[in-house]
């Protein structure tokens, strides 16, 4: 089993951690805050004082943090990853971060004799916790094949993209077609409520037939309750449909539905809901209408 460090002990984190440690990898662990990692160092983990010294005790160190600034503090900074280096040493880094910047720390990770993979994921905590992540991988192909292992422990579908940069890409792409899935039921969700239909008819009739989406299937029973403790957040979709629009405008691509439902997002933000979760775009949506989405008794 190969010594694995985890960087980023979040909602994702925490879990994935955990599966790499029930899988038997001997796991060292560092986070800003360390009561986080109370948990998991209860169990068997490892702690560092930083993840310079995390990677000099790992034969894997994964990054899990939350955008492209802390991703690159923790691989490049004084203390970071890359301060450890040492031969055999590789880089994952699973943030979803811009694809420049996995590319950027990808090179300075060569400079340094240390391979990289930016391999984002898609899935909630609950999925994190059973290992069942869709994971998407970029780097150098004999890399990808040789982390396959460890992939394997946290996820159920990876897929490799491409070179440096590729894995970010696509989960750009993915979190392209959520933002506006989510956004899409919260407004038919919010047009069910004024109209003077049940709500929850509409998540029923939705699990069958071509309107039916995973959005839905997952985020519309929340909305419907009025559930929005974060799985994926207000201020993470919005990051990703922002870094998406750069992305488009770079490639000359045109992307008005996504940019629609990213200033629905902006509002959100602006009302302080950017901590709940990214479906709590439909109470933007609802003071528009005048209207509440409830279900009937």
């Amino acid at each position: 089993m190969r010594r694995i460090g985890f960087i980023g002990l979040g909602l994702m984190g925490q879990h994935m951690a955990r599966r790499l440690l029930e899988a038997g990898h001997p796991l060292t662990v560092w986070n800003r805050s360390a009561d986080k990692a109370t948990g998991l160092r209860g169990a068997g983990a490892a702690w560092a004082d930083s993840p310079a010294a995390l990677a000099r005790l790992s034969d894997v160190a994964i990054t899990m943090v939350t955008d492209s600034a802390a991703s690159e503090r923790v691989s490049c900074g004084p203390d970071g990853v890359l301060a450890g280096a040492h031969a055999g040493l590789t880089l994952i880094d699973m943030s979803s971060i811009t694809p420049e910047t996995s590319r950027a720390i990808a090179e300075r990770a060569r400079a340094k004799g240390v391979p990289m993979l930016d391999a984002p994921v898609t899935g909630a905590p609950t999925v994190a916790s059973e290992g069942k992540l869709g994971i998407m991988v970029g780097g150098p192909r004999d890399v990808f094949e040789a982390c396959l292992p460890v992939f394997q422990v946290l996820g159920v579908k990876i897929v490799y993209a491409g070179p440096s940069g590729m894995g970010s890409t696509l989960k750009l792409v993915n979190n392209l077609i959520l933002g506006v899935a989510i956004h899409a039921c919260a407004e038919a969700l919010v047009l069910a409520a004024k109209a003077g239909l049940d709500p929850q008819v509409v998540v029923d009739i939705t699990s069958v037939g071509g309107a039916r989406t995973g959005a839905m299937e997952t985020r519309g029973p929340r909305m419907v309750d009025r559930d929005f403790r974060p799985h994926f957040s207000i201020h993470n979709m919005y990051k990703d449909l922002s870094n998406a629009v750069r992305l488009a405008d770079e490639c000359g691509v045109s992307l008005p539905v996504a940019g629609a439902a990213r200033e629905i997002l902006r509002a959100a933000r602006s009302q302080g809901k950017g901590d709940l979760d990214s479906c709590a775009v439909m109470t933007v949506l609802e003071a528009m209408a005048n209207t509440i989405v409830r279900r009937k008794v």
